[in-house]
């Protein structure tokens, strides 16, 4: 072996050396130190979040001559009213509706069995053509495993959730005062984290971090308002056309809205299952509610109201995004699918930042030049 090659050996062997002992020692402190770190860690995070995304609002605030402080307890005392607005008006309204559902889970369940036997015995030739049972009893007894295992997956899932809650009061004070106090520092913390880069990549840092943090925040706050709006929109026409449970579904409709492509038809289904099991209504009122919240989000929603509120696209490809909800499903399910967009928006823009010729070559604009060409003919249409 020539001698030349020995100090890179060595240096790779250190490398690898000091990986196995730094593994071994996070395995040693996992137990007394990283795991009360990660169970402690997530109402700041969200609390650090919530800054992020309310601070351009602060900054607007200052700019019309506010000071910090007043700008932080102005939009403080407005999200309190806010949220004490809703949970006085809507949240007791779908707590007594989920309460009913749960109250009445038995003559439902009777009353869907009912409904499901009539429309399988409407398509029972073709049911048979394919071997498949023609009733609900027959259905429920060939996959009673199944159904099972669902069912106690179901029970698992509402328990620990409910007990999670319990057990987090502690956050509505947490993450409250946390916000305040981060928002009040922010702009002093974010310039001590670019204090502690190094000189020669300062300049770097700031303009890949304002990329990032402008994509992804305008993002976020947009498709948060949207997915507000959403929900509104369809507890409001869903309780038009008097669909018994229409407040508690259509809360949770601005949620499956936040996931592209499949969020609503998820939502549609849900619908259309709530719709089916009530009595007094047919398979058509059922497609009429399904085909409302389709026309909803894909024609009122995607063509008019989103790109208005969110901005246009992010410059995310169909096909990028659609390989990001997957992975972000399989990592960390509903939340991974909708947090799945935001992170690979932000990550384009970052390589694009670190590799700008990429733009080049497909003679595109950037995510953030297309935001500056907007903002400058916004300030130019507003001078004139």
């Amino acid at each position: 072996m020539n001698t030349q090659s020995w100090p890179r050996v060595g240096v790779v062997a250190a490398f690898m050396v000091a990986v196995g002992a730094g593994v071994y020692t996070a395995l040693l402190i996992y137990q007394p130190v990283i795991k009360p770190l990660l169970d402690t860690a997530p109402p700041f995070l969200i609390a650090i979040i919530l800054a992020f995304l309310l601070d351009p609002l602060i900054d607007r605030l200052e700019k019309i001559g506010c000071s910090r402080d007043f700008a932080v307890v102005i939009v403080g005392l407005t999200f309190v009213v806010a949220f004490a607005l809703v949970g006085f008006l809507l949240v007791p309204r779908i707590a007594d509706q989920a309460g009913d559902l749960t109250k009445n889970y038995t003559d439902i369940a009777g009353q869907a069995q009912t409904q499901i036997n009539g429309i399988l015995k409407d398509h029972a030739p073709l049911l048979r053509k394919f071997h498949l049972p023609t009733t609900a009893s027959a259905w429920t007894k060939q996959y009673a495993d199944r159904l099972q295992v669902i069912a106690g997956n179901g029970i698992t899932f509402v328990a620990g959730a409910l007990a999670g809650a319990l057990s987090r009061i502690l956050w509505l004070i947490i993450i409250p005062l946390s916000t305040f106090w981060l928002l009040k520092d922010f702009d002093r913390i974010k310039a001590k984290i670019v204090h502690l880069t190094p000189e020669r990549h300062r300049e770097k840092v700031i303009c890949l971090s304002s990329a990032v943090g402008g994509v992804c925040g305008k993002y976020v706050r947009g498709m948060i308002t949207v997915a507000i709006l959403f929900s509104l929109v369809a507890m409001v026409a869903l309780s038009i056309l008097r669909l018994q449970y229409a407040l508690v579904i259509g809360s949770v409709a601005g949620l499956f809205y936040l996931v592209p492509y499949v969020g609503v038809l998820i939502i549609s289904v849900i619908t259309g299952i709530a719709a089916i099991i009530q009595p007094g209504h047919s398979a058509s009122y059922a497609l009429l509610l399904m085909g409302l919240l389709i026309v909803q989000s894909y024609i009122v929603f995607d063509l008019f109201v989103t790109p208005r509120i969110v901005g246009g696209n992010v410059g995310v490809h169909p096909v990028l995004m659609l390989f990001s909800l997957a992975l972000g499903a399989r990592m960390f399910g509903l939340v991974g699918m909708i947090i799945a967009v935001p992170v690979a928006a932000s990550l384009q823009v970052a390589l694009g930042q670190i590799y700008p010729q990429i733009y080049d070559i497909v003679g595109s604009k950037s995510p953030v030049e297309r935001e500056i060409s907007v903002s400058e003919d916004t300030q130019a249409s507003e001078s004139t």
